[in-house]
């Protein structure tokens, strides 16, 4: 009967600290036409090299944007995983030109660095 009572008691503890979040958290929705705030990640574009598996000469090879990250790593000494909480790190967008991804970049107001083709 006691410990029923003990998570009543938690449990509206945290309803009550859920309904001071929200209400503090309520903004007038974003307008559209205003621009976003700039994030603090910077963006690379570049061609990806061919594949080393590969001899032939690749023509279609697709602009990338990527973006760097913010944080290290953190390294899980038990299991041996690598991970983060940077999830911006997995986002990779694939344009046809170098000129569309460096105009999707400025659509979005990032900060972006272009790293030109090396060729042969």
């Amino acid at each position: 009967m006691t410990e029923l009572r003990f998570r009543q008691e938690k449990s509206g503890c945290a309803a009550r600290k859920f309904a001071e979040q929200v209400s503090d958290s309520q903004h007038p929705a974003a307008d559209k036409d205003q621009p976003r705030p700039s994030i603090d990640a910077v963006a690379r574009i570049f061609r990806p090299s061919r594949s080393v598996m590969t001899s032939a000469r690749v023509s279609r090879r697709p602009w990338l944007l990527v973006f760097e990250r913010r944080v290290p790593p953190t390294i899980d000494h038990l299991m041996g995983y690598t991970g983060g909480s940077d999830t911006l790190t997995q986002v990779e967008l694939r344009f046809p030109s170098r000129d569309a991804a460096v105009a999707y970049a400025e659509r979005q107001k990032l900060d972006y660095i272009v790293l030109d083709d090396r060729s042969r």
